[in-house]
Order: structure tokens, then C-alpha cells, then sequence
């Protein structure tokens, strides 16, 4: 029997001919859920499991929630060991860390407290000192960018009708009545828009068929923590603005890209409002008139303060322990001069040539980009160098490389990249990563709990912000052999006109993405 037979064998009672008939669009959504419920990862035991540890994985699948796959123990020299759960998206950390508290609470993890590792995941730490960390192999509710978006938006219009008037987030005794009762409200999907989207489906359709992978799963923590993020954001904006407009449609897509266009950057650099709120009595102004509004009044459209009203509210929504944002589209910023371009424009990613490179040539690429680094880093008072060896792997060594390009490509661009020096292009482009880049109107980012409370207040970024690097601090640039990037760490100012607004600690990564490409990110941002 082949793996088309197994498939109908187990499948077709799904379907009304017993098999799936390509021209029906309800078979193609079957089809299309079954297949997100296949996509999960196959793990193994690894290491030396003790038999205390083993015991946790036979009493957690007895009780019947959860079903752990496999146990591995990543070092010999450490108390730490992987607990990997189906049904648990491997890359969610809020959804682990809910799955971590729930087996606590259930009594199927040992005492002990819940922390998280600095640059890791979170874990429990048992009275003896054991680490249990628990990973995912897969889940058929990682949602989209798309989905997570149009939740937040019909959750608050359903709020807006006495939906869920507990406020209470999803759990397995209210999530199928609540998402039933969300169903049958009319107009829950205004806002969404109309325009078909890639693959010829509108925003309303792929989030309709999403809700669909919900039906009988109100046990799985996974989808409850997929639900209970965009619900936190949806009450955080509610409990402000409870008579809005939630607006994703064409309105949405026309002032983004027509801010983007007068900016000459990318639209969510502009303005990274991922959903606007139209409140209080306000006019939207028109497709033509916002063809010939200046950038500087169109900004002035939005809100300035969280609460403010009439206006539109740029809303930048946010899930717990997410990145703060890409850097490495500052590089576009850099338009050559006819003299640059006869000269030849240095490239920030890596050339087919030099994916092939040897250790030895990746070696002694190496060293030159960090010998013309530390020429051009110079004797800067506000720029700390830490380059250590090179890096003992070719993975790594082909990551860091591309790092090094895109340092060398900063600061061989500065004058076109806006920016004055080497520290002043890496406070630019950190602030850039940040979505402030002096052209923004004021925008709030609202942070999503998997827990399904309400989100805190959220961050304000006020309009046209800037950045400075914070006087008495300097910025360190870190390569260690071990890293396969580069890190850097530096502490800005937000600016609102010449008044500090805030202060943010940040981690800067520059590394490649696996490919020829290379990536700018910021991996962490604390706010001081």
C-alpha cells in the first residue's frame, strides 16, 4: 500500500465522493487542514534519561492532556533536560511557557520555580536544581501574521457587541461556546477588507477557514494560547477605545503605501501600524486627497496620545518575547552617485563565489573585513571593539562573513546613508529596526499575553522620533569565535523634538540567514 492509499484510507470518510474532488471548494479547505495537522516535527530520545525524568513522561501522557514524544538531555555536564510536546508550536515561546505552568499545576512537573534563560526559553527548576524546559514538535494553530491580526481586529468588534462579557480568556470549558457565540455575530469581520489576497482569498476567508482547525481541540493549550494572545490585545484597546472602527482593508493599505511612497521607504518602516482604529467624529480623508496630502499632514491624521481622540490610531501589534524588529532594509536606504557607481557598489550579501569559499579563503576573507573595520571604526571614542578569533566551523565562518559585509557596507555608505559616523550609522540603524525613523506618525504597540489577560498600557513612539546614542555610553561591537555573528550592543535615546522620550538598552545581530542573504536584527530591547 502506498502513502496516497494510507492517506485515503484514513482521510475519506472526511469527504462527501470518499475522495477529495480539486474542483470543490470545500474538499481544497479539507485538505488544506488536514495537511496543517501533518506538518509537525519527528524528535528522539537523546542522551541518558533517568528514571525520575523517564517517570514524568508516563505520568504526563496517562493524564492524557499532553503527550510528550521524546526526552533529550542537550549536555552531559548540566541537569537539563528537553521535554518535547505534541501539539506545542515549536517556535511559541508563550505557548510553552503556558504549557510549563499547567503541568506545574497539574502536579505532572515537580516543584519548583518557573525562570527563563537569558537568551533561551523559559524552563522550570525543580528543588534539587533539575531544569526541565519544554520544547514543541508542531502544531496545526501557529497562525500567520494574517491571522493573528484578524483575530485582534474580530475580537474587539465582537467585544464591541457584549461578546465574552467575563472578559475571560479561552480555556477548554468556554472556548467552544465563545467561539460559537463569535460566529453568529453579524458584521465581526468589518474592518478586514475585501481585496483578494495571494492565492485569490480575502483576508475574512483565511481567517474563517482558521477558526474552522479549532472545532473539538478546546483541551489543546496550543490553541488556546493561539487564541488568548490577540484576545489580550483586542481588551487592551477595547478597555481604551470601546466605539472604534478597527480599519485592515483598502483605507488601511492606501495611506500606508502613499506615506511609504512620499518617504521612500517601506511601509511598515513609515508607519507600523498593523491595524488602525478610526475614533471619534472623523473624516477619513479620500483616495485623492491623500494622493496630494503632504507626508507631514498626513501623520498628523493619527493620534498623538493613547486615548486621544478624533483621529486614527496607529496600532502595532505585538506577541510576548518577540524580536523587536529588522534593521538591515537601512541599507537600501544608500542611493549611489555616478561616481560611486563607476566605481563599483560593494554588495551586503554574500556573492555565489563566495558561498563556495574553502576555510582557508573564508579565512582570510575574514581577516581582511575586520582588518578594514577596526580602519574604519578608527580611534571613535564611542565605539568599544571586541573581535576575537575566527570562527572554528564553515557555517560559522560564512554567517560571520556576512556580517562583516554588512558592517563594511554601513560604513563605507555613511554619508549616503544619512549618517555622519560609524557610531552615528549604528545608532541610525538601530533606531531604523525600531521603526523610528524620523518620518513615523506617533504609533502604540500593544504586546499580546498568551495567558489571555489584558495587555499593559502599550509603548507610545511619538511622530517624526529620532534617536541619539545616550550620552556616557559607548557602543560595543563583539565577535566571538563561537557566535557565528555579530552581536552589538549600544543604549539610545528616543527623541521626541529635543526632549528625551525614553531609553532603550538593545542587542543587535548581524549574521546570515542561511543563505546568500544576510540578516539585521534586534534581539533584544529594554526599555531603561
Amino acid at each position: 500500500m502506498d502513502v496516497f492509499d494510507k492517506f485515503f484510507q484514513r482521510y475519506s470518510y472526511k469527504f462527501d465522493k470518499g475522495y477529495p474532488n480539486m474542483d470543490d471548494p470545500k474538499d481544497v479547505l479539507i485538505i488544506e487542514n488536514i495537511l496543517k495537522e501533518l506538518i509537525v516535527m519527528e524528535v528522539e530520545d537523546r542522551g541518558e534519561i533517568p528514571n525520575e525524568i523517564e517517570k514524568l513522561r508516563v505520568n504526563i501522557n496517562n493524564d492524557q492532556t499532553y503527550n510528550v514524544q521524546a526526552l533529550q538531555k542537550p549536555t552531559k555536564s548540566k541537569e537539563e533536560y528537553w521535554v518535547y510536546i505534541d501539539d506545542v508550536p515549536p517556535t511559541s515561546r508563550p505557548a510553552r511557557l503556558e504549557v510549563t505552568k499547567d503541568l506545574k499545576a497539574k502536579g505532572l512537573f515537580p516543584k519548583g520555580k518557573i525562570g527563563k534563560f537569558p537568551k533561551g526559553p523559559y524552563y522550570l527548576e525543580t528543588e534539587d536544581g533539575t531544569k526541565l524546559v519544554v520544547k514543541g514538535t508542531g502544531s496545526k494553530f501557529t497562525t500567520s501574521t494574517l491571522i493573528k491580526e484578524g483575530f485582534v481586529l474580530i475580537f474587539y468588534n465582537a467585544l464591541k457587541e457584549n461578546w465574552n462579557k467575563a472578559k475571560e480568556p479561552f480555556n477548554s470549558e468556554n472556548m467552544a461556546s465563545l467561539l460559537t457565540e463569535l460566529n453568529s455575530i453579524p458584521g465581526v469581520y468589518t474592518g478586514l477588507g475585501v481585496k483578494k489576497l495571494k492565492g485569490g482569498k480575502t483576508a475574512q476567508q483565511k481567517v474563517e477557514e482558521f477558526l474552522t482547525l479549532y472545532d473539538g481541540e478546546s483541551a489543546s493549550k496550543a490553541a488556546q494560547v493561539s487564541l488568548n494572545d490577540p484576545l489580550s490585545a483586542a481588551l487592551r484597546i477595547f478597555a481604551q477605545y470601546p466605539n472604534g472602527e478597527p480599519m485592515r482593508g483598502d483605507t488601511f493599505d492606501k495611506i500606508k503605501s502613499s506615506q511609504a511612497a512620499k518617504a521612500g521607504l517601506q511601509a511598515d518602516k513609515v508607519n507600523p501600524g498593523d491595524i488602525f482604529l478610526k475614533v471619534g467624529d472623523f473624516t477619513i480623508p479620500s483616495a485623492d486627497e491623500v494622493d496630494i496630502t503632504g507626508l507631514e499632514e498626513l501623520n498628523k491624521v493619527f493620534v498623538n496620545k493613547w486615548g486621544d481622540k478624533p483621529g486614527l490610531v496607529a496600532i502595532s501589534l505585538k506577541q510576548e518575547s518577540a524580536q523587536g524588529g529588522k534593521a538591515k532594509s537601512f541599507l537600501k536606504k544608500f542611493v549611489p552617485n555616478e561616481e560611486q557607481i563607476n566605481k563599483g557598489i560593494k554588495s551586503y550579501n554574500l556573492s555565489d563565489d563566495e558561498m563556495k569559499y574553502t576555510d582557508e579563503e573564508l579565512d582570510k576573507a575574514l581577516d581582511g573585513y575586520k582588518s578594514l573595520i577596526k580602519q574604519q571604526v578608527g580611534d571613535s571614542k564611542f565605539i568599544d571593539l571586541d573581535i576575537g578569533a575566527n570562527p572554528p566551523k564553515t557555517e560559522q565562518k560564512i554567517f560571520t562573513l556576512a556580517a562583516y559585509k554588512a558592517l563594511d557596507y554601513l560604513f563605507s555608505y555613511l554619508e549616503g546613508l544619512g549618517a555622519t559616523s560609524p557610531a552615528n550609522g549604528l545608532v541610525k540603524m538601530a533606531a531604523f529596526g525600531m521603526s523610528i525613523t524620523d518620518v513615523n506618525p506617533t504609533f502604540f504597540k500593544v504586546i499580546g499575553k498568551g495567558s489571555g489577560e489584558i495587555a499593559d498600557v502599550p509603548e507610545r513612539t511619538p511622530a517624526s522620533a529620532t534617536a541619539q546614542l545616550t550620552p556616557g555610553t559607548k557602543i560595543k561591537i563583539v565577535d566571538k569565535p563561537t557566535n557565528g555573528s555579530i552581536l552589538v550592543y549600544l543604549e539610545v535615546d528616543v527623541l521626541e523634538g529635543d526632549e528625551v522620550y525614553s531609553q532603550y538598552e538593545l542587542q543587535l545581530a548581524a549574521r546570515s540567514n542561511g543563505g546568500d542573504q544576510n540578516t539585521i536584527e534586534i534581539q533584544k530591547a529594554k526599555k531603561k
